[in-house]
């Protein structure tokens, strides 16, 4: 069966979501045989230094989780059997980085959870599937979650 969409973009970032997300994605480039790009994005802290003392950078351990989680992304929508299976790693603001790659790539589809981690930042910053959803000039599929309250 041969879709209407051929290079799919999933964000992903390893939350609960994200992974349904990513399920979803997995079913859909699988069905569609398309590619699937799984492009993660790590958002850097903002580091302060006050005094004489040297910044301390608390965001080597996120980003390393975050690594291993995009790692096991690949991996799994591999195992799936998704025919072309591409990952992209990238350091940015998440909103900015997803819409600039996308656009370069000339991506058909970006699937991604309505949520991810940082519920906290999203309330302070905005979300992330509403910037893509409101400034992205290809399609989104926002992957609401499937248990919990409705």
């Amino acid at each position: 069966m041969t879709g209407r969409f051929h290079d799919l973009v999933i964000a992903y970032d390893g939350s609960p979501l994200s992974n349904e997300a990513l399920d979803t994605a997995i079913d859909l480039a699988r069905d569609w045989e398309a590619a699937l790009t799984v492009l993660s994005v790590y958002q850097p802290p903002t580091v302060v230094s006050y005094g004489p003392a040297p910044p301390v950078f608390i965001g080597d351990e996120a980003k390393q989780a975050l690594l291993e989680q995009y790692q096991k992304a690949l991996v799994r929508a591999r195992e799936h059997g998704v025919p072309e299976v591409r990952g992209k790693f990238l350091e940015g603001h998440p909103a900015d980085e997803i819409l600039r790659f996308v656009e370069e790539e000339h991506a058909d589809l970006v699937v991604m959870g309505s949520r991810g981690i940082s519920s906290t930042r999203r309330l302070l910053l905005g979300s992330v599937s509403d910037a893509v959803v409101h400034h992205s000039r290809t399609a989104v599929l926002v992957v609401r979650p499937t248990t919990g309250p409705k």
